[in-house]
């Protein structure tokens, strides 16, 4: 049976997808700085100037990299929180979701930092991630307004801050965990951050 030949188009998407995935292993194997182009090119199969006809440069591929993933975690949030009959049982599923993706990736929090530190000394692109973050913020934003919408409750905080600050705390969570597993355990994060969450929401109609 003949197979149908892709067309350039989707040869192009077909390439932009292996390097992503490719530079998905690179990154958090190696770390951003040490990572390079050639051997993302090699880990994916292709030339380093497919790299280039796609991306402008490392940082270029890192950002998409990032908007990427948070395309997948925003639909994996969307469906947690918003598929069950509780306010506690989708702040807990969330929760355990962000702890068991940190043990299953521990390398690519520390990743991102080594990348969020390296676009802090460059304004352009500090200016690039801060747009992406913001987005992916702002969609995480929009499913906390649809869960307190659901569950008639309001947040102390805007739904953009509350979504910002739980970012933080598994960023925390993370560093912490690489120096004392031991203590800073999954079960831990669970509870402080389901708490965290609801130490903001507070019935409707209690706004003051």
């Amino acid at each position: 049976m003949a197979t149908a030949r892709l067309t350039r188009d989707e040869r192009k998407a077909q390439t932009r997808a292996d390097l992503l995935a490719a530079a998905r292993e690179v990154f958090v194997r190696r770390g951003f700085h040490r990572a390079s182009l050639d051997e993302i090119a090699e880990e994916a199969g292709y030339t380093k100037g497919a790299v280039y006809s796609n991306f402008a440069d490392k940082d270029a591929l890192f950002l998409a990299l990032l908007d990427e993933r948070y395309a997948g975690r925003v639909a994996r949030y969307s469906e947690m929180m918003l598929e069950v009959d509780s306010l506690d049982e989708s702040f807990r599923r969330v929760s355990w979701f962000m702890a068991e993706a940190d043990q299953e990736e521990p390398d690519w929090l520390p990743t991102l930092a080594e990348f969020v530190a390296h676009a802090s000394q460059h304004e352009e692109l500090r200016g690039a991630y801060s747009r992406s973050r913001e987005r992916f913020l702002e969609a995480i934003a929009g499913i906390i307004d649809s869960l307190t919408e659901r569950f008639d409750v309001t947040l102390r905080v805007t739904s953009l801050e509350a979504a910002r600050w739980s970012s933080v705390l598994i960023r925390g969570y993370s560093a912490e965990r690489r120096i004392d597993p031991d203590t800073v355990t999954p079960e831990l994060f669970v509870e402080l951050q389901t708490a965290f969450m609801h130490g903001l929401t507070r019935p409707r109609g209690e706004e003051r």
